[in-house]
């Protein structure tokens, strides 16, 4: 019973499992706020195929991930990788990567033509990120960036054909935190990227220090910009404004960490501290439905 729980919580390692509770719960909260404003509500099976779609994506996304990048991950000390502590073996993970793609797509085609091509677009270009966006400056980032966003988007064209500006809002503020937090993520990997796949990310071509700018950047400019969903018409009330408060505070502090120490750790922990901070932003988002 024992290996049983151990197998399945290295299985939820490795298709970081809080990211596809993330981004389903992204997809809810957009209905709901589109449902607020005066929307048809989707049927309940529709609704549970829209949060199981990105759910599943996102851990074959994660899982190839793992598989492609295993060299990279010994030579970058990731002991948080399943397959660099043997937890998983690599076949096991390209198993369940190859899964949840084919789920997550076939599930996803009795939705609208619009929602599914966004579903199985952003699969195919999950792929294309693990084989080589990754290793490209800018590129890589604005995927990353955009997958954030698209569960927002996702959502709006299951309900509506023309996009809600506060939900439209929602995703430039999460398209900002996602960019910000693959160049987070490419200054932590740097030297085992560039050893292992040659990769030609932002701070492999212009430097930790300049990268840390323009991670800086992106924190300092949500500070504004997680207001924006209100100025578009998300209603405002003392709870939705005081949580978007915090993680608006949250991503100002990241922007000063990032720029006082571009160590590995500090990397580690900003990585983690935004995901907790998005999740906190959303909240707020969320509380305007109160």
């Amino acid at each position: 019973m024992a290996t049983l729980a151990a197998k399945f919580k290295s299985y939820m390692k490795l298709f970081r499992i809080e990211h596809a509770f993330l981004l389903s719960f992204a997809v809810l909260l957009s209905e709901l706020i589109l449902w607020k404003a005066g929307f048809a509500l989707p049927t309940i099976d529709v609704i549970a195929v829209s949060l199981a779609v990105p759910f599943l994506i996102e851990m074959g996304s994660f899982a190839l991930n793992d598989y492609l990048d295993l060299r990279t991950d010994e030579e970058n000390s990731r002991t948080d990788r399943p397959l660099v502590t043997d937890e998983l073996d690599p076949i096991e993970a390209l198993a369940a990567a190859a899964a949840c793609y084919l789920l997550g797509i076939l599930i996803a085609i009795d939705l609208p033509i619009k929602a599914f091509a966004i579903a199985a677009s952003f699969a195919i270009l999950s792929v294309g990120y693990n084989q080589r966006l990754k290793d490209l400056p800018v590129l890589g980032n604005f995927y990353i960036g955009c997958s954030m966003a698209i569960p927002f988007l996702f959502a709006n064209v299951i309900m509506a054909e023309s996009l809600y500006p506060p939900v439209l809002a929602i995703a430039a503020v999460a398209f900002v935190s996602g960019f910000g937090r693959e160049i987070i993520k490419s200054i932590q990997d740097v030297e085992g990227d560039v050893k292992q796949r040659g990769s030609k990310t932002l701070p492999a071509v212009i430097g930790k220090k300049n990268s840390a700018y323009f991670a800086a950047i992106c924190y300092f400019a949500l500070v504004p910009l997680s207001l924006l969903p209100f100025a578009a018409g998300l209603p405002a009330n003392l709870a939705s404004v005081g949580l978007t408060a915090v993680a608006a505070v949250s991503f100002a502090a990241m922007g000063v960490s990032v720029l006082r120490d571009m160590g590995k750790e500090n990397m580690k922990a900003l990585r983690k501290t935004s995901l907790i901070t998005v999740a906190v932003g959303l909240a707020g988002y969320a509380a305007s439905l109160i």
